[in-house]
C-alpha cells in the first residue's frame, strides 16, 4: 500500500518546492511513514464503501426476484394458436429395404440419399418409418445393440452384411429429432460424419426457441434434482428448464413430448406429458414420424389392416381395390435394387415367391415409365402423392 520511488520523488517535488529553489528536492522535510498511513487509511475506506454499495445491490435484487415470484400466472402463447390441417383420419407407415444404401457410392451419397427417404416421409406425414432387412439376416442380438447404444456403425456398409439398416435408420432418427435435442441422444458417430449435407426436415415439432405459439414440444428429461420427487425438469429448447408433472419416474435423457401450462415464473416453465396422437387430435399438426427396425419383409408387415405392395408389375394405382383407410393403419411396401422378390425369396416365414399373391394390394406407380427402373427414393414420393390422393376420394 506504499509509494515507490518515483511517487516518493512526485511528491516531494510538490511539497519541498521552494520558489527560488533550484537544487533537486530531498526527503528530510517529508514524514513518509505518515504519508503511507493516510494513503492506506484512504483505500481501506475506498473499499469499504464499495463493497457496501455491492451488498445493497444484491438485498435490491432480491426483493424484486422475491416480489416477480409473487406475480400472478402468465400465459406462455403470444399468440393465437393455429388450427392446422394435417389430420389424414388414418395410420400411415411406409416399409423400406435399407439396402438401398448399398446402390449408392461413397458414405457422403449415402447419408444425402437417407436424407431424401427422411425428407419425402415429412413431408407426406408419414407417421413410421419401417427398415427390413430384405436378406432376412438381422438378429435380434443387432437389433439390442442397436437400441442400448452398444451400436455405433464403425463397420463397412457392404452387400454382406447388414450395416445399411442401421445406418439408414439413425440418419431417419436424426433427422426427425429436433436439433436442440441431438446434443443430448446423437453423440458422434461414424454414421454421422455427413451428416452436414443433410437437408433440414423443419418440421412442425422443428420449433425455435422464441416460437411460443404452439403450447406443445419436445423435450429431454434432465438429470437434475427437483425438490418434489413427483416433477422432473426437461429441456424443451427455451431460455429456461420446463418443470414436467409425471405419476412414475422417467429416467433422464429421455425423450417425452409434453404440453406447456399457462403457468411460467423467472425461474422455469411447467408442464404435463403428451403424445404425437393427442396433438394431432387437439390442433391438427403432424408430429414427426419414429422408425422402427424389422429383422425381414414378414415381420414388417405383422399387425397392420390394410398393405401395400408397389412395384412395376403391379397394376395401376387408379385401378386398384382399395378399401376405405378410415381409422386404419395403412403400410405401404417398397422394394429395393431387386424388387420384392429378392425379400420374398430370403424371408423362411413367406412361401410364396410372387408378390401378387402375398400383398391383397399390389399397384404400380408410374404405368408407362420411361426409364427402365425407378429407384425407391424416387418411386416414395410418386407413390404417395398418388395413393393419398386415392385414399381420400375413397
Amino acid at each position: 500500500m506504499g509509494y515507490n520511488r518515483k511517487e516518493r520523488l512526485k511528491i516531494a517535488s510538490k511539497l519541498g518546492k521552494q520558489k527560488n529553489e533550484k537544487n533537486r528536492p530531498t526527503n528530510n522535510t517529508i514524514s513518509w511513514r505518515l504519508k503511507n498511513l493516510q494513503h492506506k487509511t484512504k483505500k481501506e475506506e475506498q473499499t469499504l464503501q464499495e463493497h457496501e454499495e455491492l451488498y445493497q445491490n444484491r438485498n435490491n435484487e432480491q426483493k424484486e426476484e422475491e416480489e416477480t415470484m409473487d406475480i400472478a400466472e402468465t400465459e406462455v402463447k403470444t399468440e393465437e394458436v393455429q388450427n392446422y390441417n394435417q389430420r389424414k383420419g388414418y395410420t400411415l407407415s411406409v416399409a423400406v429395404p435399407g439396402s438401398i444404401l448399398n446402390n449408392a457410392q461413397g458414405p457422403e451419397l449415402k447419408t444425402y440419399l437417407a436424407g431424401q427417404i427422411a425428407r419425402t416421409c415429412a413431408v407426406f406425414c408419414v407417421d413410421e418409418v419401417v427398415i427390413f432387412d430384405e436378406t432376412a439376416r438381422m438378429t435380434d442380438n443387432q437389433i439390442e445393440a442397436y437400441y442400448s447404444g452398444a451400436w455405433v456403425g464403425m463397420e463397412n456398409i457392404n452387400s454382406k452384411n447388414v450395416e445399411c439398416n442401421f445406418h439408414i435408420a439413425r440418419i431417419l432418427e436424426y433427422l426427425e429429432c429436433p436439433q436442440y435435442l441431438r446434443k443430448y441422444l446423437f453423440p458422434m458417430q461414424r454414421p454421422l460424419n455427413f451428416s452436414g449435407v443433410l437437408n433440414p426436415l423443419d418440421g412442425m415439432h422443428h420449433l425455435r426457441a422464441d416460437n411460443l405459439t404452439i403450447p406443445y414440444r419436445e423435450g429431454i428429461v434432465l438429470d437434475k434434482p427437483v425438490k418434489d420427487p413427483t416433477r422432473v425438469l426437461c429441456d424443451v429448447g427455451l431460455d429456461k428448464d420446463l418443470e414436467l408433472e409425471a405419476d412414475y419416474p422417467i429416467p433422464p435423457k429421455t425423450r417425452i413430448t409434453v404440453k406447456m401450462t399457462e403457468k411460467k415464473t423467472p425461474k422455469r416453465y411447467f408442464g404435463s406429458l403428451s403424445s404425437p396422437k393427442a396433438i394431432m387430435k387437439d390442433l391438427g399438426i403432424y408430429w414427426g414420424y419414429s422408425v422402427r427396425l424389422a429383422k425381414s419383409l414378414s415381420e414388417a408387415m405383422n399387425n397392420y389392416d390394410i398393405v401395400i405392395g408397389t412395384s412395376e408389375r403391379g397394376v395401376p394405382i387408379r385401378e386398384a381395390n382399395i378399401p376405405p383407410v378410415k381409422n386404419q393403419r395403412v403400410l405401404i411396401v417398397f422394394g429395393g435394387l431387386q424388387g420384392l422378390e429378392s425379400a420374398l425369396d430370403a424371408d423362411e416365414e413367406i412361401n410364396e415367391t410372387d408378390p401378387s399373391k402375398v400383398f391383397p394390394i399390389y399397384v404400380n406407380s408410374l404405368p408407362g415409365q420411361g426409364s427402365r427402373i425407378i429407384r425407391t427414393e424416387e418411386a416414395i414420393p410418386i407413390t404417395l402423392s398418388l395413393i393419398k390422393d386415392r385414399f381420400e376420394n375413397i
